[in-house]
């Protein structure tokens, strides 16, 4: 099987699975545990990428201690069921199937802690269909976004030009430019085909087929 990249690393949260009704709830419970209004749907729309530290602080105004608390609050409403509140999007496990049955390594390589992540994947049955979970710790341990990926090109021990970062945020674009990757924004998600362009967006998908093509060139 013919093919462009030998590994394609991937974000979560709206690039292979709608997650927003989980999170925006989780948001939702730890602003009202602080007394604080509920995000509005630009407030909503910011959890879906940056690590919560940085969210709660753009969003709520959430600082130091405070922004500690607030996490712990939202992963309260998120550990007890939040994170099964999603939707993969159409045609992304067949998409997943195809690439390891075409050789192509896949990994997550997201701001969502590591251990959320298996979780997710290992609840759906399809944690096999990744290779390598490149993901934080835990909340209060954030990495940037390039760190995570050069953590899976380490792994995989393949040269930059050979892997594909897929993403619906500007981190994910800026994080495959840092590291020599090629991005392909997921526009599908959360984020505007400016924001992804601007970001450095060396494609853009509006569907999972179109993202097959850019993969196996067909």
């Amino acid at each position: 099987m013919n093919r462009n990249y030998d590994a394609v690393f991937f974000d979560f949260d709206g690039t292979v699975a709608d997650t927003s009704r989980g999170i925006f709830n989780s948001a939702d419970y730890a602003a009202r545990a602080f007394g604080l209004p509920v995000p509005d749907e630009a407030g909503h729309r910011y959890f879906m990428g940056p690590p919560l530290l940085e969210s709660f602080d753009v969003v709520m105004g959430l600082k130091g201690e405070d922004g500690v608390e607030a996490v712990k609050k939202y992963r309260e409403y998120y550990r007890a069921g939040g994170m099964l509140e999603m939707e993969f999007y159409p045609g992304m496990i067949d998409f997943l199937k195809k690439l390891q049955l075409g050789g192509v390594r896949t990994a997550v390589t997201s701001s969502k802690p590591e251990m959320f992540v298996s979780q997710i994947l290992e609840h759906f049955e399809i944690a096999d269909l990744f290779n390598l979970i490149a993901c934080p710790r835990s909340d209060s341990l954030p990495e940037k976004k390039a760190s995570l990926i050069t953590r899976a090109l380490e792994h995989f021990e393949i040269a930059p030009s050979r892997a594909l970062m897929v993403g619906d945020r500007y981190l994910d674009m800026q994080g495959a430019k840092q590291t020599g990757v090629d991005g392909c924004g997921a526009g599908w998600g959360y984020g505007t085909r400016e924001e992804l362009l601007d970001s450095g967006a060396k494609y853009i998908a509006s569907s999972v087929p179109e993202l097959d093509r850019i993969v196996f060139g067909i």
